[in-house]
């Protein structure tokens, strides 16, 4: 089996998107039923000096849609400027980030496992030097996780009945079987 640098981009942003989408919805619809005000979570924090929320969800979809036209300045980018405050714009910023990665021309992410990004990051004026599937693999993905994990444990550290599957499956994109009882 082969796998193409395209598939390495597409897929693994597309799961975590999707699963983010649907345990995020669980998360508000669980604030409605029980009377919470969605405020108490999209403005939640781990710690002091972390980001909200509500920050979380900008940056996981940040690392997202920044991938494509990092490794190929041919593909348009996507702009999303940090204005969500709600979660049904959260939602919706995620689901246009979804739409985009679903309408990539992968023909030209395909190829481009050598191209040059170069990032300017932190307040301090750091650059860093990548070649695309360095970037990728070393840069863009753990950061993308790094994200949706914090936005994930935000939302249980606040109570939120979510488990794991709903972290690695919320959106039903495996597919599992039901085991038959073992013999007693």
């Amino acid at each position: 089996m082969t796998i193409t640098y395209s598939q390495i981009v597409t897929i693994p942003f597309l799961g975590g998107l999707k699963n983010a989408h649907a345990f995020i919805t669980k998360a508000y619809e669980h604030a409605k039923t029980n009377n919470i005000d969605p405020e108490e979570y999209l403005s939640a924090r781990l710690f002091p000096d972390m980001l909200t929320f509500t920050e979380q969800v900008y940056r996981f979809t940040d690392n997202a849609k920044f991938v494509p036209f990092r490794v190929n300045p041919e593909i348009e980018a996507l702009s999303l400027p940090d204005v969500e405050k709600t979660f049904p714009e959260l939602l919706e910023r995620i689901e246009k980030t979804i739409k985009y990665f679903e309408t990539i021309d992968t023909s030209k992410l395909d190829g481009q496992e050598d191209s040059e990004v170069v990032l300017q990051v932190g307040s301090r004026g750091v650059q860093i030097d990548f070649v695309g599937l360095n970037y990728l693999l070393n840069y863009a993905q753990p950061n993308f996780w790094f994200h949706i994990t914090t936005a994930y444990d935000i939302l249980r550290h606040k109570g939120v009945p979510l488990g794991k599957l709903d972290y690695l499956n919320g959106a039903g994109v495996i597919k599992f079987s039901a085991l038959p009882p073992k013999p007693e």
